[in-house]
């Protein structure tokens, strides 16, 4: 999933008015937000874009007070096991821009495979950067005992 740098308010509001309100999307997004049981306070997000059948990709974003924390990975492992046991998703891929050891990190906490930079393949500010790219399967988010599933 492309994410502008910075991600601004306008950035935002434009993404939930052109494809969640709108329905840009055709309905093959899943979207998730990530709150505070305690209080309700809004955390982050994690999408799924839901690709050909029984593939999605995977992004997230988590608020900066909220971070290190353990948020990130907690919800992207919740929504890869809503993935594989409600929406029957077999893989789910991560992409992210190379460098970017926050987001990675969080992948491979929740499980995630990282197979490979591809090069020059994300457009950052105009400029073409590598983009590193991982995978988690449906078996694999099963078998993980932290993940919470029986």
């Amino acid at each position: 999933m492309q994410v502008p740098s910075p991600y601004r308010l306008e950035d935002a509001a434009s993404f939930v008015e052109q494809e969640l309100i709108a329905g840009g999307d055709g309905g093959r997004r899943a979207e998730f937000v990530a709150e505070d049981a305690a209080t309700a306070t809004r955390l982050g997000r994690v999408g799924l874009r839901l690709g050909e059948p029984g593939a999605a990709e995977i992004g997230y974003w988590v608020d900066p007070r909220a971070r290190n924390r353990g948020v990130a990975t907690t919800a992207v492992r919740a929504v890869c096991q809503w993935a594989v046991t409600t929406a029957g998703i077999e893989l789910i891929e991560w992409r992210c821009e190379a460098g970017n050891m926050a987001s990675r990190r969080v992948a491979e906490k929740a499980g995630f495979r990282i197979e490979a930079t591809l090069r020059k393949r994300r457009v950052r500010q105009g400029v073409r950067v590598d983009e590193w790219v991982g995978s988690l399967l449906r078996d694999e988010v099963m078998a993980d005992p932290a993940s919470g599933l029986p």
